[in-house]
């Protein structure tokens, strides 16, 4: 067999490591971010196609390996303009380091993420709104399929700067079928944006990504987290009261937040449902700025980042 071969280095180890062209045609480029359990990689299309993203287990346990498994099937059983797109699966090819390892092929994600736009000012409520429609109807698409994210947060929404889809949600590395119970020794979601049942350990619901969806709007419109301090003193807030939300934000936005954060999880709308009321929020007649997308579209490459 026959590889382009691309020079890679490995900041983490100081390595120079060899990669070789991935499904064929991808040959990885830069790193753009690194987790626990992945690291993903520009990556050219050498048939002219646009640029993709590589995400390559970062070690060969059972744990790592079955994590990009499990999240290229995820992946290729969705279709929505508002979740990165699958391309393909495969594995690092032999005579390199990194053989067998297997790896990810999605659509790379050109704009910032929504944990950069509350670092650059507040975003528009109109375009908050617009997110959140494309969003929950994003989150109703993996529900239906019977499945939670159990992992929404700004990092994990990132702009496009596209009118079909101006946000799309990434990174599928623990979806769980609805009712699963929690991993031992695993986490499952970042603590500040949990339900507070999740917090607590209970199976997966939908229910969890529509109150994390509520904090992170909530949060885009304030500038600040609902549950700030450490992870501690975060989980510990959530079980003592509800978010904060200023009235000030207007009654149509606190009584939406409000339904999203409920903390009786019975209380809380669908994702679908969610959507419905979002676009209720969105201004008439697609009055929409966007200003927000497109200040984000056009960051300087080495600002995108297709986080793990």
């Amino acid at each position: 067999m026959t590889f382009a071969v691309a020079e890679l280095q490995h900041r983490g180890a100081g390595l120079l490591c060899r990669v070789p062209v991935v499904a064929g045609r991808y040959e990885l480029k830069e790193r753009l971010g690194r987790g626990s359990l992945a690291e993903v990689f520009r990556a050219a299309d050498l048939e002219g196609g646009p640029d993709v993203a590589v995400k390559v287990a970062v070690g060969d346990s059972g744990q790592h390996v079955e994590r990009i498994r499990n999240e290229a099937a995820v992946l290729a059983g969705l279709n929505h303009p508002s979740i990165i797109r699958f391309i393909a699966r495969s594995v690092i090819p032999a005579a390199n380091p990194l053989a067998g390892r297997p790896l990810l092929v999605e659509e790379l994600a050109f704009g910032a993420s929504l944990a950069a736009a509350t670092r650059t000012g507040l975003p528009h409520p109109g375009d908050v709104a617009a997110w959140a429609r494309g969003l929950f109807d994003a989150l109703a698409h993996l529900h239906e399929q019977g499945l939670v994210h159990r992992d929404i947060k700004p990092a994990n929404l990132m702009l496009s700067g596209l009118r079909r889809s101006p946000v799309r949600i990434i990174d599928f590395g623990i979806v769980a079928a609805a009712g699963a119970a929690p991993e031992p020794g695993i986490s499952s979601g970042t603590v500040h944006y949990m339900s507070p049942e999740q917090a607590s350990g209970g199976p997966a619901r939908a229910s969890w990504d529509v109150y994390a969806m509520g904090l992170v709007l909530l949060e885009l419109l304030t500038g600040s987290k609902a549950f700030p301090g450490t992870a501690i003193e975060s989980l510990v807030a959530r079980t003592l009261r509800s978010p904060e939300i200023p009235d000030s934000l207007g009654p149509g936005w606190c009584a939406f937040l409000r339904a999203l954060t409920a903390t009786d999880s019975a209380a809380r709308p669908t994702a679908a449902q969610a959507a419905v009321m979002a676009g209720r929020l969105v201004p008439p007649a697609a009055q929409l700025t966007n200003s927000t997308c497109r200040k984000m579209a056009v960051f300087p490459a080495r600002r995108i980042r297709q986080l793990v």
